[in-house]
């Protein structure tokens, strides 16, 4: 890792502190002027820094994704990882390069997306340096069925790296969304791709939009949507961690701790809920979540019925 990165990640995950060019030479064993050419060059990049008596301190709201801060988070045998400023989809991008043999593990992380994509055809808004929007391909060894906890497993992934990298502490959900309190701050879209000749399981892509900052945001979600706004938090490290998690619970989608932790975290267990079934809006009370993540809800009538699938409402909050 060069000085420039080294300055880059130790500044940008400290935001509310000034270092001295001396501090900063004195620690990475370089002349002060050292420092300052790697702070000038960083500044040429985009970056931008507070200057003082005290020294230097980064500004929290330049948070810039960066390719080399991401890596320097992640162990030395690390899976391909690529990094765009804009991209229109990142599951786009997964697409078209997730049949190539060495695609699993490979992370796809981007600034800004044009056209982001959620469940049911909808649109992920993905505006520029405020989010972490990135997909993960893996190829999967396991039997298809076991595959449909994958969506459980980047919940979970993504709760524990938004919780390990802030102070935020959010909520799943069911089945792929994230809150805190009553705004949405995150959503997953898992997609798997198929062999076109065997028709077997090539692969799965699992793609993450998460809201980091607040911003501006268009008209029909500007009272659902939230963000986590915690200043100190670096969209580069929580890429890093986010990435780590996610390799940890795709291998390990039997293990029991996995789904422990999904309903540790739900939002709906407890909770009166509106669903629907056969296009017929229904109500009841979410009294569980199985161990294949489907939902156990105890209707009006008093009947236990699951749910595989399907959007549901919270009634009452």
């Amino acid at each position: 890792m060069n000085l420039k990165t080294k300055i880059l990640k130790e500044m940008s995950s400290h935001t509310d502190t000034f270092f001295s060019g001396e501090l900063l030479a004195r620690e990475h064993e370089v002349s002060r002027a050292a420092v300052w050419k790697a702070i000038h060059s960083l500044e040429k990049e985009g970056h931008r820094f507070e200057s003082s008596s005290k020294g230097y301190r980064y500004l929290p709201d330049n948070d810039l994704l960066n390719r080399e801060i991401i890596l320097s988070y992640c162990p030395p045998d690390h899976y391909p990882l690529i990094v765009f400023d804009t991209i229109d989809s990142t599951n786009n991008y997964a697409r078209t390069i997730a049949s190539d043999p060495g695609a699993h593990g490979t992370l796809i992380a981007a600034n800004h997306q044009t056209a982001g994509r959620g469940r049911r055809g909808h649109t992920f808004y993905s505006p520029e340096n405020t989010g972490l929007y990135m997909t993960l391909i893996i190829k999967p060894e396991s039997k298809v069925q076991e595959m449909l906890k994958v969506t459980v497993a980047a919940a979970v992934a993504a709760v524990e790296a938004i919780e390990e990298t802030s102070s935020a502490r959010p909520e799943i959900k069911w089945v792929n969304d994230l809150f805190i309190g009553r705004r949405k701050i995150a959503g997953i879209l898992t997609e798997a791709i198929s062999d076109f000749e065997s028709g077997d399981l090539d692969a799965v892509i699992i793609g993450i939009g998460i809201n980091v900052r607040d911003t501006e945001l268009p008209e029909d979600i500007e009272h659902i949507a939230g963000a986590i706004n915690d200043p100190s938090l670096s969209r580069s490290r929580l890429a890093a961690v986010l990435w780590q998690k996610l390799l940890y619970w795709t291998e390990h989608l039997d293990d029991p701790q996995l789904m422990d932790a999904y309903r540790s975290h739900s939002l709906l267990i407890g909770k009166q809920i509106e669903y629907e079934i056969s296009l017929e809006k229904r109500s009841g009370k979410v009294i569980d979540i199985n161990d294949e993540g489907n939902l156990i809800v105890r209707n009006d009538a008093g009947q236990e019925i699951i749910l595989s699938s399907g959007e549901v409402s919270v009634k009452k909050w």
